[in-house]
């Protein structure tokens, strides 16, 4: 998974860099920028893609399954002794003998104290997140000493910002992947981002006249917040849903309150820059970026919830079926032979 993140950030800086030279060369008749060429590239290469366990993408177990580090395993019949004889059942998700798991109702997976955590900070941090890009781009496009803008100047230096932070991102998804392997938990990570917001709003405050390179490099506090969103995001609605059936769906809800926060964002916030001024709006979104940082706080570490999920399910199921046999193996021995005495 980390994998296809670190790609998606490296074609989002080919994408920029193409779309900020094709902008400042085409200027002011910059449509040709908003040609969507890489989506239909991308669509051409979707029947490449592998088929997948369908199961684990639901977050049932099924044959195949993805560990809290994010690397395969496979869950075929010589693991079924390691689950307990009922490891196939429904109850735990596994589909090997070909019926159909049971999913867990959606108010069941929606009350869970996790899934609200998870989209009341999504949707506070992209309320304060998304408008910030917008700013800065407008400081850095504004002529300092005519205090007019400057619009063709303005475009390579936001090409240069989505560069910076998307570059950062690859790197800060790599780093994650590895801590992540090493067995650090889900919430110090998502802290780790979460913080680099209130941190990018102070730093371009404080650095609003410091000229345009300085207002660049924030960016960076950018990359390192969504490279590791990206890649945590995942990883905490995976155990939340564990052996539920329901991993889609809170993936959408979850994006569904991200995006709700963003649009919430550029729309309030350019009202902000309106009525007000830049330094008032990034003001605000540093107020606000502190609301999910307190919320998260509540959030239970994720990282081994899906080997207590196994245990609860599985494990207390282990001693029946060995009294089980033993009586049966009692009972026979007794029991006089339906066939007569061999005596």
């Amino acid at each position: 998974m980390a994998s296809n993140i670190l790609w998606g950030h490296i074609g989002s800086v080919l994408a920029a860099v193409l779309a900020g030279w094709v902008s400042y060369v085409m200027f002011p008749n910059i449509k040709l920028c908003f040609l969507v060429i890489g989506a239909s590239v991308a669509c051409c290469f979707v029947q490449f893609l592998p088929q997948g366990d369908p199961l684990m993408g639901r977050g049932f177990t099924g044959k195949v399954a993805m560990d809290e580090h994010g690397e395969l395993e496979k869950l075929g019949s010589e693991d079924s002794d390691d689950f307990g004889d009922d490891a196939e059942t429904p109850m735990n998700g596994r589909a090997d003998g070909g019926e159909e798991p049971v999913a867990t109702s959606y108010l069941e997976v929606f009350a869970d104290v996790r899934s609200v955590i998870l989209c009341c900070t999504g949707f506070f941090f992209h309320f304060a997140n998304a408008n910030v890009l917008l700013v800065l781009g407008e400081m850095m496009g504004h002529d300092k000493e005519t205090n007019e803008k400057n619009g063709r100047n303005a475009i390579p230096l936001v090409a240069g910002a989505i560069v910076t932070a998307q570059i950062t991102m690859a790197a800060a998804t790599y780093v994650g992947d590895k801590l992540t392997g090493r067995g650090v938990g889900r919430k110090p990570l998502f802290l780790a981002a979460l913080v680099c917001l209130p941190l990018r709003c102070a730093l371009i405050i404080r650095l609003k006249d410091a000229g345009d390179a300085a207002l660049l490099s924030t960016q960076i506090f950018d990359g390192i917040s969504g490279g590791l969103l990206g890649l945590v995001q995942p990883y905490l609605v995976a155990d939340i849903t564990f052996g539920t059936g329901r991993f889609n769906v809170l993936m959408g809800v979850v994006a569904s309150a991200f995006g709700l926060g963003a649009t919430l964002s550029n729309y309030i916030g350019q009202m902000v820059v309106e009525k007000f001024d830049h330094v008032t709006s990034l003001t605000a979104s540093l107020v606000i970026s502190l609301i999910p940082v307190v919320i998260f706080l509540f959030m239970p570490e994720t990282l081994g919830a899906r080997d207590h999920h196994r245990q609860s399910r599985v494990s207390p199921k282990k001693p029946n079926y060995q009294h089980a046999e033993f009586s049966l193996v009692e009972t026979d021995t007794v029991s006089s032979s339906p066939y007569g005495s061999f005596d």
